[in-house]
C-alpha cells in the first residue's frame, strides 16, 4: 500500500479509537484558531487542493451523467433485436437520473483524504493534491456506504417536507394580491409561512441528528478499521458527550462565514479584489475542514 498519507494513516491504524472524552465548551474555539493554523502554515497548497476539489464537485456528476447515458445507449442498440429496448432504456435511465448522487457518494472518501492530509500537514509534511484520493486505498465501499447513508436520509427527509405540505397543508399559495395593502399581505403571507411552524423543529431535529452521525464518520473510518455503522455510533457518541463544545465551534463557524460573506459582498470589482474575496473563501473553508481534523484528533485519537 505505497501511496501519500501511507504514514499518517499507519500512525494511528488498527488503533481503535479512544472513547470519545468530554472536552470544554470553549475548545470548541481553539478547534477553529487550530485548524487556521493548518491552513497558515501551507495556504498555496491548500489552495491548489481545494481548488481541485472544487473542480471536480462541479464536473464530476456531468462526467457521471454523460458516461451512463452513453452506456445506456449502447445497451439499448445492443438489446433492440430481442424487442426490450423500452423496457431496458426505462431501467437504465433512472441510473442517468441518480448521477448527480455520485458526489454525494464520494463526499466521504474525498472528505476523508482531506483528514489525511490534515494530519500530514499537523506533522510538520507537505500537503499534495494526491490526499484526496488517500481514502481511496482504504476499502472504498465503507466511505461510500456513509455517503449513501447521508444520502438517503436527505432524501427521506425531503419526502417527509413533501407530504406535510401536500396532505397537512395542501397546496399553498404564497402569490401576493396586487388590491391588497401591503399590511394585509405581509399578514396573509407570515400567516401562510405560519403552518409549517410545526414542521420547522423536527426536521431540524433529523438534520442535525444525521449531522452527528456523520460529524467525525469520515476520519474514523479512515483512520480506523471501523465498519460504517460502528463509525457512526461512535460519531453520534462523541456528539453527545460534548454538545457544548459543538454549540460554540457552530456558533463562530457561522459567525467567521458571515464575516467572509461580508468581505466578499464589499469587496468591489475587479481581478484584485476577486482574489482577495477568493482567498478569504478558500481560507474560511480550509479551516473548517482542519477544524474537525482537530476536533477528532482530541476527541477520539488515541494519540492525543
Amino acid at each position: 500500500m505505497d501511496f501519500l498519507g501511507r504514514e499518517i494513516i499507519q500512525d494511528q491504524s488498527f488503533l481503535p479509537p479512544a472513547e470519545p472524552r468530554h472536552v470544554s465548551p470553549l475548545r470548541g474555539l481553539a478547534w477553529i484558531r487550530e485548524g487556521f493554523k493548518l491552513f497558515a502554515s501551507q495556504p498555496g497548497r491548500w489552495i491548489l487542493v481545494l481548488g481541485l476539489w472544487l473542480i471536480l464537485s462541479l464536473i464530476m456528476p456531468t462526467l457521471v451523467t454523460v458516461a451512463l447515458e452513453d452506456m445506456r445507449r449502447a445497451i439499448v442498440i445492443a438489446v433492440t433485436p430481442l424487442g426490450i429496448q423500452d423496457i431496458i432504456g426505462g431501467l437504465l435511465e433512472l441510473f442517468v437520473l441518480l448521477a448527480p448522487l455520485s458526489t454525494v457518494l464520494l463526499f466521504p472518501v474525498v472528505f476523508a483524504g482531506l483528514m489525511v492530509g490534515c494530519g500530514e500537514v499537523s506533522y510538520g509534511r507537505r500537503l499534495s493534491t494526491r490526499h484526496l484520493f488517500a481514502a481511496f486505498f482504504r476499502e472504498p465501499t465503507r466511505f461510500i456506504t456513509v455517503g449513501g447513508i447521508n444520502a438517503v436520509g436527505q432524501i427521506l427527509m425531503s419526502q417527509a417536507i413533501t407530504w406535510f405540505v401536500h396532505d397537512q397543508i395542501g397546496e399553498l399559495d404564497l402569490s401576493l394580491s396586487g388590491s391588497l395593502s401591503a399590511a394585509q399581505n405581509l399578514n396573509s403571507l407570515m400567516e401562510k409561512l405560519s403552518q409549517f411552524t410545526p414542521l420547522v423543529l423536527p426536521v431540524l431535529l433529523l438534520q442535525m441528528l444525521l449531522m452527528a452521525a456523520l460529524w467525525f464518520t469520515p476520519p474514523l473510518l479512515v483512520f480506523h478499521q471501523m465498519t460504517p455503522l460502528s463509525a457512526v455510533r461512535a460519531s453520534l457518541l462523541g456528539c453527545a458527550k460534548n454538545i457544548g463544545a459543538l454549540l460554540v465551534y457552530s456558533l463562530a463557524v457561522v459567525l467567521m462565514l458571515s464575516f467572509v460573506g461580508a468581505v466578499s459582498m464589499s469587496a468591489g470589482s475587479g481581478i484584485l479584489f476577486a482574489v482577495l474575496a477568493l482567498g478569504v473563501l478558500v481560507a474560511a473553508m480550509t479551516t473548517v475542514i482542519a477544524s474537525l481534523y482537530v476536533s477528532y484528533r482530541e476527541i477520539f485519537s488515541p494519540h492525543a
